[in-house]
């Protein structure tokens, strides 16, 4: 029997009955679930953003407490060095 004489297989879809090419099998529900399967897990509710610790970008923007006393410290230090003329 050859190609032209076999009848194409229909497959029934939400947009009503499609035919299928010749040698083209139908999409079985088997093939649908293993697609979903394979899928990256996705979130079941809007995920929060994570502002806090490591994270936190508006507190990368904060000056740093032991960083801000060296620093006074070394202005401090540079202001009280006695002057060349003993002052």
């Amino acid at each position: 029997m050859s190609a032209r004489d076999e009848k194409p297989e229909a497959e029934e879809t939400g947009a009503g009955t499609q035919s299928l090419m010749c040698g083209v099998a139908p999409i079985t529900l088997r093939d649908r679930l293993g697609v979903l399967a394979a899928a990256p897990l996705a979130p079941r509710a809007a995920q929060k953003s994570c502002d806090m610790g490591l994270f936190d970008l508006e507190f990368r923007c904060q000056i740093d407490l032991i960083d801000e006393l060296r620093r006074l410290d070394r202005e401090a230090a540079s202001q009280s060095k006695p002057s060349a003329t003993g002052e």
